[in-house]
């Protein structure tokens, strides 16, 4: 007989919810279990009235609740079909956006300086493509296309595709980059190694496919399983960015997400139209893109500058170079 767990994992796969989905979904059902300490097939809507309001009382943001509830939602509606009815829930707050933190290109570049090797070529990357961390890990070789100085991104975020723009100062490093790459390659198929995970049936499709360089990693992870070579994670560059924050001095919350907003910004400040600007992070509406182009500056001058000169801007892609 199937476990709560492998049904909910059937239920998302058949309605092709993403990764990033599933494994909340189950963090949630999870806790909800926890907390009820009964089997699913007894769960009642006054269970999860009651684990809401618990939820409440422990102070867990509007967000954070909203996402708990469409977890065993899903789960009454697709797993247990059972209906879960009005629960009357206090009502929750709008959520409303908060203020984005938006690193100058002098911080940027002092956070370039504190990053060597491969973490250095995905930051830049994430800060001169607009690209979001996962999209960046999830690159291909042949997603980077220098002659036409753009980088291809599939299945983003809402399983959207799109073109970005290839910086034109990372194109020799990435170049010696895919050279590394190669022979790195070459090397794990010496070994009896280099295969990588294809997308759908490809593999079965193409049985050499998962050999050819095209379809490896951009930026490989150490980690071998089995013949297969896995992909730089999240979680990496993550640990090499706060690093390099804590180095740079630098007291605002900067993530490598912080990037992309800072892509937007400055993409803006350098005379984009915000259209184009829109196209490129993958934004379907302009009023998302607007909300990281706004950041946490104020707009305008204060009369205490009025009349002061400018100081020259700093341009990160010296600390790019080093």
């Amino acid at each position: 007989m199937k476990t709560l767990t492998q049904m909910l994992e059937e239920a998302m796969i058949e309605r092709s919810c993403r990764p990033n989905t599933r494994s909340t979904y189950h963090l949630w059902v999870k806790k909800f279990f926890q907390h009820c300490k009964k089997p699913a097939s007894i769960w009642t809507p006054a269970d999860v009235r009651e684990w809401m309001l618990s939820l409440h009382s422990q102070n867990y943001s509007n967000t954070t609740r909203k996402q708990a509830l469409c977890a065993v939602k899903f789960v009454f509606d697709h797993v247990l079909k059972s209906e879960l009815g009005w629960l009357d829930l206090p009502p929750m707050p709008q959520v409303r956006q908060t203020l984005r933190t938006i690193p100058t290109r002098e911080e940027i570049g002092r956070i370039f300086a504190g990053l060597k090797g491969q973490s250095k070529i995905m930051a830049a990357l994430m800060y001169g493509a607009g690209l979001r961390v996962n999209e960046c890990c999830h690159l291909r070789v042949q997603d980077i296309d220098f002659a036409a100085r753009t980088v291809r991104v599939h299945s983003g975020k809402g399983d959207k595709s799109r073109l970005t723009v290839l910086p034109m100062l990372l194109i020799p490093l990435l170049q010696k980059h895919l050279a590394w790459r190669k022979s790195s390659h070459d090397l794990d198929l010496a070994a009896g190694c280099g295969l990588v995970e294809l997308p759908g049936r490809l593999a079965h499709k193409y049985k050499n496919a998962n050999r050819e360089l095209r379809w490896q990693w951009l930026f490989p992870s150490a980690v071998i399983r089995g013949q297969y070579r896995w992909h730089a994670t999240d979680e990496m560059i993550a640990k090499q960015m706060r690093a390099a924050v804590r180095a740079a001095g630098i007291t605002k919350r900067v993530t490598p997400h912080t990037l992309r907003h800072g892509f937007v910004t400055h993409a803006l400040e350098a005379g984009n139209d915000l259209a184009v600007v829109q196209k490129l992070v993958g934004h379907e509406d302009v009023n998302t893109t607007m909300i990281y182009a706004h950041g946490d500056r104020a707009r305008g001058f204060s009369p205490l500058d009025f009349g002061a000169s400018e100081r020259p801007v700093f341009n990160p892609a010296q600390n790019l170079l080093q």
